[in-house]
């Protein structure tokens, strides 16, 4: 009897991770979500995140009557696998457990597989943290940012919450100067001394409350706050960074499609702030960059690679 054969797409982040099921002709029959997989933020590493990720993949399997080993291949673009030495050994633990074949790379790459037509170009990502990742034509891969602080990302959700934060507390108690930001952030969580604001640090340390601050950092931009457009030049610049430098990576040539992903560029940034990073491009380089917000699921990508690289239909 012909075993039964089906592929796997996954975009695994640090507060949630899609899952989607294809059948034999690439067409997909399910889908799951589940909660975080960065193996840097789970306490046993690598194998912790093989396990999280194994387990809601069986769960997902054992939905439509499969078992892991009728897993064809797999394509996982998880945040957190930030080199290839990462990757390998995600994949490895994986292949371990019962995957047959994978591939594991950075969740930033599904965003060019989603969000450019042809699969070719760069893909700048900013969510709870930033990364920019590209391919070219001839399948090289190239990566910039996602390690944080070490490698100077600026323009993701963590660091502008505390950039707000901070901002508050310099004016507070360092005499700096002042931002429409204080006087935001005491309406918003009802703060009315200095002493009550630095008590809230304790509240403003989870997804809501910084999903918030990131509200008031952008409203702050539109209005003309001085010390939130000078930060917002600051993630510009090193947003343009990013990008030009994967595209001289990959010897991308002009028009180089940009897709621009992540909850912060497609749900809440305003026009203005990527119009910035666009001057920024254009100062350094001309207009070689094309850029344009992503409107499709990086999980999409991952559908569409494993597609390709089993030979199946592009889109059913």
């Amino acid at each position: 009897m012909e075993q039964k054969r089906c592929y796997l797409a996954v975009d695994g982040g640090n507060s949630k991770t899609e899952y989607r099921l294809l059948d034999a002709s690439g067409a997909i029959i399910a889908a799951r979500r589940g909660g975080g997989s960065n193996h840097e933020t789970l306490p046993g590493g690598f194998e912790d995140a093989a396990d999280v990720l194994f387990g809601e993949l069986g769960a997902l399997l054992a939905s439509q009557g499969f078992a892991p080993e009728d897993a064809a291949d797999a394509v996982l673009g998880l945040a957190g696998a930030d080199y290839d030495e990462e990757a390998d050994a995600l994949r490895q633990a994986l292949e371990s457990r019962g995957l047959k074949r994978c591939l594991v790379c950075n969740d930033g790459y599904l965003g060019v597989m989603a969000g450019i037509e042809g699969g070719v170009g760069v893909c700048y990502s900013a969510g709870s943290g930033v990364t920019c990742a590209g391919l070219n034509a001839e399948g090289g891969r190239a990566q910039f940012g996602g390690i944080g602080v070490l490698c100077g990302d600026t323009g993701g959700g963590f660091d502008i919450a505390a950039f707000v934060y901070r901002c508050v507390y310099q004016h507070l108690f360092f005499d700096k100067a002042y931002t429409t930001l204080k006087d935001a952030f005491f309406t918003l969580f009802d703060v009315h001394t200095p002493e009550a604001f630095r008590a809230a640090a304790a509240r403003i340390q989870n997804e809501d409350a910084a999903r918030q601050l990131i509200g008031l950092f952008f409203t702050a931009v539109e209005t003309g706050d001085e010390l939130a457009l000078r930060y917002a030049a600051q993630a510009a610049a090193h947003a343009a960074d990013c990008i030009i430098a994967t595209a001289d990576a990959l010897s991308l040539k002009p028009l180089v499609q940009v897709a621009l992903s992540g909850s912060i560029m497609t749900a809440v940034a305003p026009p203005a702030y990527r119009r910035m990073i666009e001057y920024e491009l254009y100062r350094r380089k001309g207009k070689i960059f094309q850029l344009r917000v992503n409107d499709r699921q990086p999980v999409e990508g991952a559908v569409r690679w494993v597609r390709l690289r089993n030979g199946l239909p592009a889109s059913l």
